[in-house]
């Protein structure tokens, strides 16, 4: 006899959260495809019972004290939820489990002193993660709306700066830098019924030449800033994730055309996005992109010249539930399938003539690829 099992705590266990759609900071346990009739249980602590069984998606709910074994339960939580559920399973003569690749070791530990097999599908809750639903697609299609408000707010407070003497952005008689702007983007975040939880990146020379560097000092005009929001939706849990890149004042030719090759390249991965191709193939047609426009990817652990504009990451992830899930659209990526949603986002980046992002969110349908809330992806934001 077989059965599935997740668990864990739904608040940062994406996938668990995923099947059974109810929210608790506490340990829990689904058990799929149990004996006799294959229905779902999941455990939850007592207090929990009322509202899990009103809002959780299983046949059944029960908690731990259900199911005690003749030695009682452990005062710990969490070992109280895996001792049940191995009480569960052995009560319903089940001697295999397949689970997720989330599994805390510690339910492991507790199948194996009971005997009980227990296999990995490191596609559990992948695949049903990575194909949308119709409410996801809303979902995310809302929370990047928010983004993209954030967006025009932080670009046009950059765009529209005074300068001082030295050429460094003020705004309201004080220096306008990286931290401050960020501080701005999470309190707009925060009145739209968001949370920054991963911050969000504000970054210009030199610490754009680490495209994951979030930026720090004064800003300073003619330079170019990339500007990366990722928040999530309080009341759907699903991510925003947006960059732009804005320049206060006027850019330079080299940095136009590093801008004008990376919105080239970000068209082309969209165009390309449709079901059937692979991930490589799509971050291939970003590649290809850039040389034409004279500029190369190299990859992140490949010896660099940090001067010279290059692309160094792969040109996109999926994205739910959390900000960065399978699959990528990087080398080596997988097949695409219809109802994904990924982020395409190439870039160039150069310690001295700075860097560019461009990036928006992607729909896969049978028809190719739809961009969720399109917005302005120019250099100056003074007017919008």
């Amino acid at each position: 006899m077989q059965a599935t099992l997740l668990a864990g705590i739904p608040v940062t266990n994406q996938t668990l959260y995923h099947q059974i759609r109810f929210l608790v900071g506490d340990p829990v346990a689904y058990l799929g495809h149990l004996p006799p009739d294959g229905e779902s249980l999941l455990l939850v602590r007592d207090i929990e019972l009322d509202r899990a069984r009103k809002f959780a998606r299983a046949d059944q709910v029960g908690c731990p004290q259900d199911s005690a074994p003749d030695g009682g339960l452990s005062g710990d939580r969490e070992v109280a939820t895996a001792q049940a559920v191995v009480e569960v399973l052995r009560q319903r003569g089940v001697t295999q489990v397949t689970t997720d690749r989330t599994l805390p070791f510690l339910y492991a530990a507790q199948l194996q002193q009971a005997g009980i097999q227990l296999s990995l599908d490191d596609e559990l809750g992948v695949r049903a993660r990575r194909v949308k639903t119709a409410e996801e697609i809303k979902a995310l299609e809302q929370a990047q709306q928010i983004t993209g408000q954030a967006m025009t707010m932080a670009c046009k407070w950059i765009a529209t700066a005074e300068v001082n003497d030295d050429g460094q952005l003020r705004q309201d008689g004080e220096l306008l830098t990286s931290e401050r702007v960020r501080r701005r983007i999470t309190q707009f975040c925060i009145d739209n019924g968001f949370s920054n939880v991963n911050d969000s990146i504000v970054a210009s020379v030199p610490h754009v030449a680490d495209c994951h560097h979030h930026g720090t000092g004064p800003l300073k005009t003619g330079q170019p800033v990339v500007v990366d929001i990722f928040p999530r939706d309080d009341s759907s849990r699903y991510y925003g994730d947006c960059t732009r890149t804005v320049v206060h004042g006027t850019p330079t030719d080299e940095l136009v055309h590093m801008h004008r090759a990376v919105v080239a390249a970000k068209n082309a991965a969209c165009d390309a996005l449709r079901p059937g191709i692979t991930g490589d193939a799509v971050h291939q047609v970003t590649v290809s992109t850039l040389k034409e426009h004279g500029y190369e990817y190299i990859p992140g652990n490949a010896e660099h010249d940090p001067t010279v504009p290059a692309m160094r990451h792969g040109t996109g992830h999926g994205i739910g539930l959390d900000v960065h899930e399978p699959i990528l659209l990087s080398v080596d990526g997988e097949e695409i399938l219809a109802g994904e949603v990924f982020t395409v986002e190439p870039g160039l980046y150069s310690s001295t003539l700075g860097g560019v992002r461009v990036e928006d969110m992607a729909h896969v349908t049978a028809d190719g690829a739809e961009i969720l809330s399109p917005l302005y992806e120019g250099l100056d934001w003074a007017d919008k």
